[in-house]
């Protein structure tokens, strides 16, 4: 069931100490709702509660320009430190994404 929802997991910790915010999303996650977000390629992606960045991170590692807004000084402090950290991680979305494709299209195919 719920094959077309995209698979996450916890904020893993290396993240959480380059960017300590209460509601850090992991970028294997924000990768992929991000691209997913610019199917094409084309587009800014603009995040207008910023926090510490881990949209325009994740904007930024796939090659995707962005714009963050955030009306809170000490986050959007945060977020300047964080992006080009956040955004510099190695993060298998791809691999997740590609499997989570074939392993969806195998199920379908078995049904028919």
């Amino acid at each position: 069931p719920f094959q077309d929802v995209i698979v996450s997991e916890r904020t893993p910790e290396r993240e959480r100490k380059i960017a300590p915010h209460p509601t850090l999303k992991p970028q294997s996650f924000m990768r992929k709702v991000v691209w997913a977000s610019l199917p094409l390629g084309k587009g800014i992606v603009l995040d207008p509660f910023m926090g510490a960045g881990s949209t325009i991170a994740a904007a930024h590692a796939i090659g995707y320009k962005g714009i963050g807004i955030e009306i809170n000084r000490e986050y959007y402090e945060l977020a300047k430190e964080a992006i080009p950290k956040l955004a510099a991680l190695k993060v298998d979305w791809q691999i997740q994404r590609l499997n989570s494709y074939i392993n969806m299209s195998n199920n379908n195919s078995t049904k028919a």
